[in-house]
């Protein structure tokens, strides 16, 4: 179209018509994008098929790695004088690639899903500190587990126990190869004697002994979860309603049996940093607590650090509601502040956990045992999770490990050692997001800004028209006149 053809009349109403119309969309655009945007993005971060969320739910995305620190006892033959402390060197680590993957999985019509997670580990030589071969002492589980269920028992039977452990493969220690004692199981004369003797008194409900055995590449060992969708409300989205079909644990008295938080992979959008954040740890069988504590900055996100604090593994010493983690019968020989009992979730076996080195937990264990050395930036646990879009930054699941043993006359094995939490292995789960995945999630934190910059760009242009027309029509100047072209060229 030839604007020099045009007359005033279209001109004016192409350059007020174009304003207005510029006007328009910039206002409803600044008025509306901001609930369009937060409908778009929280659309995305639900928990159904087609979504973004749903295919990193499904299988995860990124690298996880699972690293092992083996604690090796190198004075178990000094264990009965009590002028030497039990020294333990760390070893490792020794560090699995790890991959997720949902399977069996059901929705419900409640926003709910049910699934099964396999988890599947490939040891990572270049990422670990010696080989699966190394080899490692330490405590003998069985022997510790069938005189920790005993020990309450007549002395009758309590002799036969002892001559039982003392002829049938019962040790105070034994040293196996790294490989061994996390995921592949030793062969153990004990274990096969209790499978053959078949005795509900003494369960053992496996037939090698490894911390992780049975576990690779299980789809049953977590359980089956339950978990919201955020279909019907975002703020509950990937938080645990079921495990193993049931509301509760089990394991511990209400409300601290209660099945509840997330198992870490899912969190809701607009999270509120002052608030803790409660995940729940199927080795424990038990929900953690964390508390908000600075930020940690990858990828141009910026994340709030939530960690283990005091009152995360606390059993009722300094924080009363935690209480009900422990056996209200025999409160008093509830463990201090900062390790927490797993019998009950163990198959009965003395098995305790804290943060690494005993972090956070009271100086008494420290002092206990020599070689450990709690520091904060290697032992914390804690989750950075970027609050508006409920992704994480980066996870580092730190937890070790622990076993009691006890001096107990009617055994040989422990008779005269001292009681002592021995450290066996800790652990350290690292996640940590691609740029890939930062970069969508910087989009869905900006889609807003950027539909209101577009607004107001559209409202600047429209007020360049409008003005641009009010001025002219001010001036008179919509056309040009032959006057006009006179007196510039009596200018010149």
């Amino acid at each position: 179209m030839c604007c020099s053809c045009c007359g005033e009349t279209q001109r004016k109403a192409w350059v007020f018509g174009l304003g207005s119309l510029f006007l328009v969309l910039g206002i409803l655009t600044v008025i509306f994008w901001p609930n369009l945007a937060d409908s778009l993005v929280e659309d995305g971060l639900k928990l159904k098929p087609g979504t973004d969320t749903y295919d990193s739910w499904l299988e995860a995305p990124i690298p996880i790695y699972l690293s092992f620190y083996m604690f090796n006892w190198t004075n178990p033959e000094e264990i009965r004088n009590p002028n030497v402390k039990p020294n333990f060197v760390e070893m490792g680590p020794y560090t699995f690639l790890e991959k997720h993957k949902k399977e069996n999985y059901t929705f419900f019509e409640n926003a709910t899903v049910a699934y099964y997670e396999r988890r599947t580990w490939f040891f990572d030589p270049e990422r670990s500190n010696g080989t699966l071969d190394d080899l490692v002492t330490a405590a003998h589980a069985i022997t510790a587990t069938v005189a920790d269920e005993m020990r309450n028992q007549r002395k009758i039977v309590k002799k036969i126990i002892n001559f039982m452990l003392n002829h049938e493969g019962g040790e105070l220690y034994t040293t196996k190869p790294v490989g061994e004692w996390i995921f592949d199981g030793y062969q153990d004369n004990l274990t096969d004697f209790l499978n053959l003797f078949n005795t509900s008194a003494i369960d053992i409900p496996y037939t090698r002994f490894g911390w992780l055995a049975d576990r690779n590449e299980s789809l049953t060992y977590d359980g089956l979860f339950t978990i919201h969708t955020g279909t019907d409300d975002i703020s509950n989205l990937g938080r645990l309603t079921h495990w193993n079909s049931k509301p509760e644990t089990g394991f511990y008295e209400m409300p601290c049996g209660v099945v509840n938080g997330t198992t870490g992979d899912l969190f809701p959008p607009k999270m509120n940093v002052k608030d803790e954040i409660t995940i729940f740890a199927t080795d424990a069988c038990r929900f953690m607590n964390l508390r908000p504590q600075g930020t940690y900055e990858n990828h141009g996100l910026t994340a709030t650090k939530w960690v283990g604090t005091e009152e995360t593994l606390d059993s009722g010493e300094n924080y009363p509601n935690q209480a009900c983690f422990c056996d209200p019968v025999r409160f008093d020989e509830c463990p201090k502040t900062g390790v927490v009992e797993c019998k009950a979730c163990r198959d009965k076996a003395p098995i305790y956990s804290s943060f690494p080195h005993f972090y956070l937990a009271d100086q008494s264990y420290i002092d206990a045992v020599s070689g450990m050395k709690p520091e904060k930036d290697k032992h914390e646990f804690f989750l950075a999770v970027e609050p508006t879009t409920g992704v994480p930054v980066q996870v580092h699941g730190r937890i070790q490990i622990n076993m009691m043993i006890e001096p107990d006359d009617d055994f040989d094995i422990y008779r005269g050692v001292p009681k002592v939490l021995m450290p066996m292995f800790w652990f350290d789960q690292y996640a940590e997001l691609s740029s890939d995945l930062a970069s969508k999630a910087k989009l869905a934190i900006n889609l807003e800004s950027y539909g209101l910059i577009f607004g107001y760009c559209l409202i600047g242009f429209a007020s360049v028209f409008l003005v641009t027309g009010v001025v002219l029509t001010l001036t008179k100047r919509w056309v040009r006149r032959a006057a006009d072209d006179e007196d510039m060229l009596a200018t010149n």
